[in-house]
């Protein structure tokens, strides 16, 4: 690791551009536009991506920065920075306060240190690879459920439902933020988490925050982002994935993950 500061500085960093972005939300003063490939982005996304940014290049000279609304290819390097100024930016938009910053660390291009921040929760997420995920200082832990009970649920997007029948004894939540999803199934919250477009920015912080709980996560044919590899632009690269509270149930909720057919998915099309 290039620092042993480097986790409290990335929780400091963090913290002041979540407070910003809640600043902004609780102003109303968002204007959601579409890009190139119809995800919304807002003036705040863009203005918490340049604090980001800046802040990480003052403080890590020559530490290559990896965002969605910057930089989206990692040159040759050992080490570098995977940030998604703001996870959940339609909620954000709309009003509605599950979404969060992710700030994630690399080193040969794994997650190695993770900073998830959900301001309007107040929720801040942090994991250092071997030492634990904690909420706000207390260590989590993801839980073990059996198909029998009843209080557990699983987290979905809404193109998931579209894309995928799942054959799930759980009941079914729709929150709108990946980062949040994950947070809450290493919190031991919801038992899974299932994305049918995460990319890479969305998947850093969160799945290094899991798996320190004690979650597996896997995209659903098998391979996956990381190690990130030099000399390729993530930015339309999508990696479908099953993050779960361990690996016993990972495996079981796969075996229920089945692609609609074209009559299927035009019927559940919006």
């Amino acid at each position: 690791m290039a620092s042993s500061s480097l986790p409290l500085f990335a929780q400091g960093l963090t913290l002041q551009v979540g407070r910003a972005l809640a600043r902004r939300f609780e102003a109303a003063r968002n204007h959601p536009r579409r890009k190139a490939d119809h995800t919304l982005v807002t003036d705040a996304d863009l203005e918490a991506d340049e604090r980001l940014t800046r802040a990480l290049e003052a403080a890590f000279p020559g530490v290559p920065v990896l965002s969605e609304e910057r930089a989206t290819m990692l040159p040759e390097t050992t080490e570098a920075w995977v940030i998604d100024p703001l996870d959940g930016t339609t909620n954000f938009a709309l009003g509605l306060p599950m979404w969060g910053v992710l700030l994630a660390f690399l080193e040969n291009g794994q997650p190695t240190v993770a900073v998830a921040y959900f301001p309007m929760m107040d929720d801040l997420f942090v994991a250092i690879r071997g030492q634990g995920t904690t909420r706000n200082g207390t260590p989590v832990h993801t839980r073990e459920v059996d198909a029998a009970h009843e209080t557990a649920f699983a987290l979905v997007c809404s193109r998931s439902l579209r894309r995928y029948r799942l054959e799930w004894p759980w009941k079914l939540r729709i929150l709108g933020s990946a980062g949040y999803e994950m947070a809450l199934v290493a919190r031991g919250v919801a038992i899974a988490a299932l994305e049918s477009t995460p990319k890479v920015w969305d998947l850093a912080a969160p799945t290094l925050l899991l798996t320190e709980a004690g979650g597996h996560w896997s995209t659903l044919d098998g391979g996956g982002p990381f190690p990130l590899q030099p000399g390729v632009n993530y930015r339309d690269a999508d990696f479908p994935m099953l993050a779960a509270a361990s690996p016993p149930l990972w495996e079981a909720l796969r075996a229920g993950v089945h692609p609609r057919t074209a009559s299927e998915h035009q019927k559940h099309s919006p």
